[in-house]
């Protein structure tokens, strides 16, 4: 398949790997980028010593082009921009915060960049602040979220209504009928996080993969919406921060997130398996995903159902 974002990427397929903090370390990025997608480093949770180490391990497992994502809402963003910049990563994700920041200084450098945006009137921003390719993510994501609660496919078209550079699909994709329907709205490629985490190469604890495998379509939650939104697995922690929300308004409840927050929660769940106090992140499409396979099989299977669904379209279209 070629289209846009397979040559913006020099990769294969027009399939990304989420930037996913305590999740998407090299050796998941590598595996995906040597399968045929774009594979990405979620530098979130990494500082700059740990995210060199896993940009180099990357580098000795493939020859294939990946990416760094980099979250702009925490203090040490440029830090991890110049030490993967330094290394030689050329392909740069965006999130949490604005585009203008650091696109015209990665440009500069010679890299391509693409930002993560939740509604339209933020993607025309993210465009007119020169970066290369949007992802346009809708409400069922896990991880953090936008605002703007808007989903995947009433987002994609606005989206793509409202830009001319490529969008990326992002949300509540794990199948190649989901692929289909993505760039049937008119994205030009999907970024998957959640089915990628539910592989054997990610660095999701065991307990948390398992935990996800028993998911309902009901068993995720959005908490945190009055600060920072972010789509959570049902546990005894998602609970009691929504107990918190129902309970406190304003600086009180901002108050008593942090506090409730401060405990390496993210690292906790996701990483090291805690269950109950750990934070699960994951998307609402969890419950469509009934094994932990190999990157290369879940890879292969998406191709097959993407040509399977893309077949089938004439006969199912004939009115």
């Amino acid at each position: 398949m070629s289209n846009p974002i397979t040559k913006l990427f020099n990769v294969e397929y027009p399939i990304v790997q989420g930037g996913m903090i305590w999740v998407s370390g090299s050796k998941l990025a590598a595996a995906v980028s040597s399968a045929g997608g774009l594979g990405i480093i979620g530098a979130g949770s990494m500082k700059p010593d740990v995210l060199k180490e896993h940009i180099l391990k990357a580098q000795s497992l493939t020859s294939k082009p990946f990416g760094v994502n980099v979250p702009l809402l925490y203090s040490g963003a440029e830090e991890q921009i110049n030490c993967a910049l330094d290394l030689g990563v050329k392909i740069f994700f965006t999130s949490a915060g604005t585009p203008k920041k650091f696109t015209a200084y990665l440009k500069n450098k010679g890299a391509v960049v693409v930002h993560v945006t939740s509604s339209p009137e933020l993607a025309v921003k993210c465009m007119d602040a020169g970066v290369d390719a949007i992802v346009a993510e809708g409400y069922e994501a896990g991880g953090h979220n936008g605002r703007e609660e808007i989903t995947t496919m009433t987002l994609i078209p606005q989206v793509c209504a409202k830009v001319n550079i490529p969008v990326i699909a992002a949300g509540g994709i794990a199948t190649g009928a989901g692929i289909a329907a993505c760039l049937a709205l008119g994205a030009s490629g999907v970024q998957m996080g959640t089915r990628f985490l539910m592989t054997k190469e990610s660095s999701a604890h065991e307990n948390f993969k398992n935990l996800a495998l028993q998911s309902l379509p009901h068993s995720t939650q959005m908490a945190m919406r009055s600060t920072v939104p972010v789509r959570l697995l049902n546990n005894q922690f998602a609970n009691e921060i929504k107990k918190i929300e129902e309970t406190y308004t304003g600086d009180e409840l901002k108050t008593k997130l942090t506090e409730h927050l401060g405990k390496f929660r993210a690292m906790n769940g996701m990483h090291k398996g805690e269950l109950d106090q750990g934070e699960l992140e994951i998307g609402q499409v969890v419950s469509l995903i009934k094994s932990v396979p190999s990157v290369a099989e879940v890879m292969r299977e998406l191709i097959d159902d993407y040509q399977k669904t893309i077949s089938r379209l004439p006969k199912n279209l004939s009115f």
